[in-house]
């Protein structure tokens, strides 16, 4: 009103909008609050290399912070580097974080898994499986090293990071992968949890270089069709990774030489462990549907590109971004209303 200007009215909110439910949003963070504490519980009595879990996991958790700080710094300036506006140069930033931690990750699982068959055949791992049974010090300390990750990566998702369309789903991901940690910690599983980690962390490269270069926008012939390539193999990626690999051989092993097979040495007599029990199984096939409907998303990009070929960052937003994709708007009109003041 006092530059002159007319009122704008607020009009209908836009199907690509996020519909945040404070309601849904609160239980979601009751239930990231319950997954804290019983980490106090999980962790307890145990000791890696002779140090107190509850020690080294606060200890960790710092360092992964100063991590995110200095990634998502760096990311930014990258980003304004190649002249991405503010909207993507945040959006560039947290993915530059993602990708810092899949990549690290992915490097100490596969030494991890060196010398092991945990990977190559996971029924091996539930062969001579006794409750409480010693792990390797390397794995227990790359499984400390993940719980910090998640934890704060799930409260960054809720409180630090753009909503995307995917936003409640993504969260159920973070705390699903909480719980399993928990779980299969709980029930000496540890072999099995590294490498579902591990198919995870591997995936999961290729999608951050693929959102990283969409933000970017280094589509078409002027940029050698970058986003298009990683684009292609992302879905063969996620494809081989998520949707045969984990569900087809490990979470396979995990139903048939594990709970079935083991079910009366871990849970029989037990009224307490056998929630649990439960409860590892449904959790890795929520988490196989969860990549199911991702797959989907994938698939749904990859129509649009089909139909409109060259506009492949367009396709991106308008399956996945939600909130952020109304930002990039508003930041591209403020854009093009300061180059036409000037």
């Amino acid at each position: 009103a006092l530059s002159g200007g007319a009122r704008r009215r607020p009009g209908p909110m836009p199907k690509d909008r996020v519909r945040e439910n404070p309601r849904l949003t609160a239980v979601f963070a009751a239930l990231y609050g319950a997954e804290c504490l019983t980490c106090i519980h999980v962790l307890r009595d145990v000791r890696i290399a002779g140090h107190a879990a509850l020690a080294v996991l606060p200890a960790a958790m710092v360092v992964v912070l100063l991590v995110l700080r200095l990634s998502k710094a760096c990311g930014a300036a990258a980003a304004r580097a190649f002249g991405a506006n503010r909207v993507n140069c945040r959006k560039f930033s947290d993915q530059t974080w993602q990708l810092v931690i899949h990549g690290t990750m992915t490097a100490l699982e596969l030494h991890v898994l060196r010398g092991e068959t945990w990977y190559e055949d996971p029924s091996a791992v539930f062969k001579g499986y006794s409750p409480g049974r010693e792990v390797k010090a390397s794995a227990m300390a790359l499984y400390v090293v993940q719980l910090a990750i998640w934890i704060i990566t799930c409260f960054s998702h809720h409180a630090l990071e753009a909503r995307h369309k995917d936003f409640y789903l993504m969260y159920a991901h973070h705390l699903v992968t909480i719980a399993l940690i928990l779980l299969s910690w709980s029930f000496s599983f540890v072999e099995i949890g590294v490498t579902v980690l591990y198919v995870h962390d591997a995936s999961d490269i290729t999608i951050d270089l693929l959102k990283m270069a969409n933000y970017l926008k280094w589509e078409g012939p002027k940029h050698l069709f970058a986003v298009e390539a990683i684009f292609v193999a992302n879905l063969a990626s996620w494809t081989w990774w998520r949707i045969y690999q984990l569900p087809f051989r490990i979470v396979k092993a995990c139903i048939v030489d594990g709970f079935m097979a083991l079910y009366d040495q871990v849970c029989l007599g037990k009224p307490w462990v056998i929630p649990g029990c439960y409860g590892f199984i449904y959790l890795l096939l929520a988490l196989c549907l969860m990549h199911a409907w991702w797959l989907y998303l994938l698939l749904r990009i990859a129509a649009r590109l089909l139909l409109a070929p060259g506009k492949t960052h367009d396709a991106g937003r308008t399956e996945y971004e939600g909130d952020s994709s109304e930002e990039e708007e508003e930041e591209g009109a403020r854009e093009a209303e300061d180059k036409k003041a000037r």
